[in-house]
């Protein structure tokens, strides 16, 4: 059909092979990273997996450029945690059809956007300030899955409540959950030094099911995702109400302009959709 699939437009068949490489590299760094975000988020990791080939596959089909990086991204994670933490009581069903409400009006915020050529609005935002909030964001969800890295309670606020909460927690520290969240980034680390073709993540957690379930780490007082539901969700609105404050657009219009860390040291041109991030990678 004319008008869709326009990156497709002059596409040679000798392509494919390299292509479908590409692919799978793309799949290797994006399924821990879908699992790590919509924990961020405040969801379960499947809704990750559930939300990332939506974003792949209407990008495809509708949007125009060979180079845009479509995936998952902290800072609007973060961003609808707190958004949603706010309207929401606790986690649970609540919780996230809150997020997906989210998510929602920040893609007709930035269809609206789109339309209306609001791109130019970013230039306002000086380097400075971009930084500045880049930054603060990455310290605050540090701060926020440390106490995960310890095997501890953490607790509610800002960079620093976070911080305190997890000084007072140090004395419950699992010895088991730091050795695992420890031998894993260093894997990471150790894996993107001396072999950056190989997908580190993926395999950091690949590694992480297969050692959870020998030795049971479970029963040893290491929290597990647990079982991540199989299959295709329930397609549907999220049951929420148009007055909730987590879908108003002063909070969807956040989400809409949150900068990527990869924005750092550069003008942003365009906003970013609720789960887009534009970089020209370059050929």
């Amino acid at each position: 059909m004319p008008g869709l699939f326009p990156s497709l437009r002059g596409y040679r068949w000798q392509w494919l092979g390299r292509d479908a490489l590409a692919g799978a590299t793309v799949w290797a760094v994006l399924v821990p990273e879908a699992l790590a975000y919509a924990t961020i988020a405040g969801v379960s990791p499947v809704v990750g997996l559930y939300a990332a080939p939506a974003a792949l596959i209407l990008y495809a089909v509708f949007g125009s450029s060979r180079h845009l990086v479509v995936g998952p991204m902290a800072a609007t994670a973060a961003l609808s945690a707190a958004i949603v933490g706010d309207a929401a009581d606790g986690s649970g069903a609540h919780f996230a059809a809150l997020t997906a409400a989210l998510a929602v009006t920040v893609g007709l915020a930035a269809l609206l956007a789109g339309l209306l050529r609001l791109g130019f609005l970013a230039s306002f935002i000086s380097e400075p300030v971009l930084k500045g909030f880049i930054v603060g964001l990455a310290l605050t969800i540090v701060a926020g899955q440390l106490p995960k890295l310890f095997g501890v309670e953490g607790g509610p606020g800002d960079f620093f409540e976070k911080i305190w909460a997890l000084a007072g927690d140090l004395g419950a520290t699992s010895g088991l959950t730091v050795l695992v969240g420890a031998g894993s980034l260093l894997l990471i680390l150790v894996l993107r030094r001396t072999a950056p073709v190989v997908p580190g993540s993926l395999i950091a957690v690949a590694l992480g099911i297969a050692v959870a379930a020998a030795f049971d780490l479970e029963s040893h007082g290491v929290a597990v995702v647990g079982d991540i539901d199989t299959g295709l969700p329930s397609f549907g609105f999220p049951d929420v109400s148009l007055d909730n404050s987590a879908v108003s657009p002063p909070e969807a219009s956040a989400c809409c302009s949150s900068p990527s860390p990869r924005d750092s040291g550069r003008r942003r041109t365009t906003p970013s959709a609720a789960t887009t991030r534009s970089t020209p990678t370059g050929n």
